[in-house]
């Protein structure tokens, strides 16, 4: 049997470039944590966390972890996801090694709680269940497909509500983070060049949003019960706390919106990234080049986009395969 080739990633010209303060950060939970394992089992953990702040290095500009945090801990969530479909798609991890991966970076943002540096741990927004004897971790990221949103539209329909229909149709067609669409602003909507203007996301970068027709139309619907209510807010996405109307917070939007969307379909884990993935999916493989997915996700370069948001089309390699047969 073949071994399976090994890469390596955290090279020490690497990490002789990754941010300092994340490298003091990790060594300074080390020593607090002075685990008791074998030296080996301490060089793998070792190793683990070298490869994630490598991977902050080449993929998320170098930042602080904390900075990270402190910012919005929706970001962290992010990155941790990002990593996962890295470590799965390019090191080839399976899923108990996943896990493991996992385990490793919850304890150091448990260890960050209790030292009080931070106070959410990112990891629980994830959905990690736990592996009993002789399970596999599922490891699972949503990509849609367009019979399902079609699907899902049939069913927010039944529902009648406008709110939640809208924020499908936006998380998906404009691809923000949850954090960018519990942000959005009446003044930001130009419905006259029907975008979404000065949107800030994650990295402090200031973006525009491109929401479909049937967003906008979504939009101006949602408004015109608004009026119709005499209800007055400058966010676009609002909830009803103690009898007040609020901007709309992202635990909400993670929590309750995006799962009551994916009990329509069956599909209780789906997560608010997932409209992100789906959307730029459907967009690659509906014939939008790369390069420009990648720029409606306001990713620095196409090897994230390919890497982490684009999913193989099996029907059409099957198809184009036929072409060639032997």
């Amino acid at each position: 049997m073949a071994k399976r080739k090994v890469i390596k990633y955290a090279t020490p010209e690497k990490l002789e470039k990754v941010n300092k303060k994340n490298a003091d950060i990790i060594r300074k939970y080390f020593s607090f944590k002075n685990m008791n394992l074998s030296e080996s089992s301490k060089k793998s953990y070792q190793s683990d966390f070298n490869q994630w702040i490598v991977y902050i290095m080449e993929n998320y500009d170098n930042q602080y972890i904390l900075d990270i945090i402190d910012e919005d801990v929706e970001d962290m969530v992010d990155l941790v996801e990002d990593y996962v479909a890295f470590c799965t798609s390019v090191f080839g991890n399976n899923e108990r090694r996943i896990q493991r991966r996992m385990s490793s970076i919850s304890s150091f943002f448990l260890y960050l709680r209790k030292k009080r540096k931070i106070k959410e741990n990112p990891i629980d927004f994830l959905d990690r269940p736990k592996v009993r004897a002789g399970e596999k971790l599922q490891v699972k990221q949503t990509f849609l497909t367009k019979e399902q949103v079609e699907e899902i539209r049939q069913g927010l329909v039944k529902l009648n509500d406008i709110q939640l229909s809208l924020f499908f149709e936006f998380g998906l067609s404009t691809m923000a983070r949850a954090n960018a669409i519990s942000n959005v602003k009446l003044n930001q909507i130009d419905f006259k060049q029907k975008r979404i203007n000065d949107v800030l996301e994650k990295e402090g970068k200031i973006v525009t949003l491109y929401p479909s027709d049937r967003a906008m139309d979504l939009i101006q619907q949602w408004l015109d019960i608004r009026a119709e209510k005499g209800i007055e807010n400058e966010n676009l996405f609002i909830t009803r706390y103690s009898g007040n109307w609020k901007k709309v917070d992202k635990s909400t939007l993670q929590g309750t919106w995006i799962k009551k969307i994916g009990s329509i379909i069956g599909v209780p884990e789906l997560h608010c990234h997932d409209l992100r993935h789906s959307g730029s999916n459907l967009l690659y493989h509906s014939g939008m080049s790369l390069e420009d997915v990648s720029s409606l996700l306001s990713h620095s370069g196409t090897e994230v986009t390919r890497q982490h948001y684009l999913q193989a089309n099996k029907d059409a390699i099957q198809d184009k395969k036929k072409e060639f047969e032997i």
